[in-house]
């Protein structure tokens, strides 16, 4: 089955350079979106050989088996060679430079698995939703981004593409969803949870 990739996004994601107008557009567009997005991940999981049984549940541990998916499929592609030269000029020489970049299929493939995992978030610890950020700093990450509160912005859609690149460098491997969960559950804990509340979980991982 092939997967299609998100071709219908009102704006793209240069958010700090948007109206607030504009950026409504796209918070509609991701709540009618979402689910038609998770089953396209779904379909494209479930394509690909040994990952035909894993099942979109939103349980954390759907996340292991998502996470190896995703580090064997990451694609890139390479930069033309007087593009490369043009952009090298104006960086820094000390500052490393990749002559690739992430596939389009695969920057799709970020966007779905990052509402995914918010997602898994949500149905874990029902009190938390999406939301969108409009703060007034147009410097901020999460500037017009879909989030999940918790004591900080969880920008799950941001930090897959911070990710996928990491995979695709070879600098994260496929337990970086897991990972990702692990960290993040603590600043849930951190705010949600009294310190008479019993245990929360185990937080080394974000030291």
């Amino acid at each position: 089955m092939k997967y299609n990739i998100i071709n219908n996004l009102p704006i793209d994601y240069e958010f700090s350079a948007k109206s607030k107008k504009e950026l409504k557009l796209y918070e509609y567009w991701f709540i009618e979106n979402k689910e038609y997005r998770i089953q396209e991940l779904s379909k494209a999981v479930n394509s690909t050989g040994k990952f035909e049984n894993w099942c979109a549940d939103f349980s954390p541990s759907s996340l292991d088996d998502l996470g190896i998916w995703l580090e064997e499929n990451i694609k890139v592609i390479k930069i033309p060679d007087n593009e490369y030269k043009d952009i090298r000029l104006k960086v820094p020489h000390y500052i490393k430079l990749n002559d690739w970049d992430l596939s389009i299929e695969s920057r799709s493939l970020l966007v779905d698995v990052g509402i995914y995992i918010g997602e898994v978030f949500i149905h874990t610890y029902p009190m938390l939703r999406w939301e969108q950020n409009l703060s007034k700093r147009r410097g901020d990450n999460n500037f017009g981004h879909m989030v999940i509160k918790m004591q900080i912005d969880f920008n799950p859609i941001w930090l897959m593409y911070i990710l996928g690149l990491k995979l695709a460098d070879h600098e994260e491997d496929g337990s970086c969803l897991s990972n990702l969960f692990k960290v993040w559950r603590c600043y849930y804990f951190k705010k949600y949870t009294p310190k008479n509340m019993g245990e929360v979980p185990n937080c080394e991982l974000m030291k």
